[in-house]
């Protein structure tokens, strides 16, 4: 029985902004393709534009038809070419919180990214009964959420400064920040605003995932993380504040075929700032001669189509994989994880502890979890 990967050829070089554009007309007819960059400087650098190779006639076809196309519907692809390069950051206004909007602009301004800080403010009338109609209750409701709103606003603008004043010292004061204020629960939210936004990635400090601190916005970056369909980044306390720290990423790879797409996604992500990344499958217990084959074929595929990239695979054996993904990390000084993520039954969920969360709780590093379409 052959391993089913999901292959990935490249359909054309174009210049940067070419390849973007190829990118959302693509997009628009139901394929799924990758922008590489083939330079560091961007955006007048090249790119190569690649797709599944199950799409790759019907690629070809509407790239041959977009270099023909003229007026509204190649000016409307141009305008949504914004979308592919938008960055989502949760925001509690914390110090953690504050790290992973540092993360996201040092990140964006490679890639001429807009940032959008989201911070959701909790409103107290949601739980209110409508039976509840006392006035003198509804009085302080009324004057509780004013001053809730108030905070939240105050916060922003002292945020948005804050960062601005960091972006300056860091000569990145060219990227575009935004800010939104939603009230609400905060996954629900986050969630919701995440498939109206639309970003490249949600980016989350985090106070981390264990049971000894699992509160206030761990939780709600264990749910964010656990049900978008957008990759997530979550940032503990005290690991990198800029791109520019990572030198090295590890992906745990399960051998699933979702791991051809994901790994594109993460060498995409990377490339631009030659970063190495560690292609990692943990054997239990000892080394199956079935996953030494898919690994190698794994191997063969991403070297083949990603020349000069610094990219390594490992088989490695041990009766846990969270300890060998540990020692692994420490072995090799990995400074961030990347996984991949299916969606689960309840009685799944239940039964069936989360690796990821594991992983992230054990290490404490950065964790980017890309999500696997059904």
């Amino acid at each position: 029985m052959k391993f089913a990967k999901e292959r990935i050829i490249t359909v054309g070089h174009f210049t940067w902004s070419r390849a973007l554009l190829m990118q959302i007309i693509l997009q628009d007819s139901g394929i799924d393709c990758f922008v590489v960059p083939k330079d560091t400087v961007l955006p007048r650098g090249y790119a190569d534009l690649r797709v599944k190779e199950a799409d790759l006639e019907k690629a070809l076809q509407i790239i041959d038809l977009a270099s023909k196309e003229t007026g509204s519907a190649k000016e409307s692809a141009i305008h949504r070419i914004q979308v592919v390069r938008r960055i989502m950051v949760p925001v509690d206004f914390s110090d953690i919180s504050f790290d992973a909007c540092r993360f996201a602009v040092s990140l964006a301004s490679k890639f001429k990214a807009e940032v959008k800080l989201v911070h959701i403010f909790y409103n107290p009338a949601i739980d209110v009964s409508p039976y509840a109609d006392h006035y003198s209750y509804q009085i302080k409701l009324v004057e509780s959420l004013r001053e809730i709103e108030k905070s939240a606003r105050e916060n922003m603008i002292k945020l948005e400064h804050k960062l601005k004043m960091w972006c300056i010292r860091e000569n990145l004061a060219q990227i575009h920040v935004k800010a939104k204020l939603i009230n609400g629960f905060s996954t629900d939210e986050i969630l919701d605003y995440s498939k109206v936004y639309k970003p490249a990635i949600i980016i989350m400090g985090t106070r981390g995932l264990t049971r000894d601190n699992y509160k206030a916005f761990g939780r709600v970056a264990s749910k964010v993380i656990e049900n978008s369909d957008i990759p997530v980044l979550a940032l503990p306390s005290g690991t990198a504040k800029t791109i520019g720290e990572i030198k090295s990423v590890m992906y745990a790879t399960d051998l699933d075929p979702s791991d051809y797409s994901a790994l594109n996604r993460l060498i995409q992500m990377m490339a631009p700032f030659k970063i190495k990344i560690h292609c990692v499958h943990i054997c239990f217990v000892e080394k199956k001669p079935w996953d030494s084959v898919k690994l190698e074929e794994l191997k063969v595929h991403l070297k083949n189509e990603y020349k000069g990239i610094d990219i390594s695979f490992n088989n490695i054996v041990s009766d846990n994989v969270v300890n060998g993904l540990e020692t692994y990390i420490r072995d090799n000084d990995i400074d961030a994880l990347a996984v991949t993520t299916h969606k689960r039954s309840l009685l799944e969920k239940i039964f069936i502890p989360s690796v990821s969360r594991k992983i992230y709780s054990e290490t404490g590093k950065p964790l980017l979890v890309f999500h696997a379409k059904e």
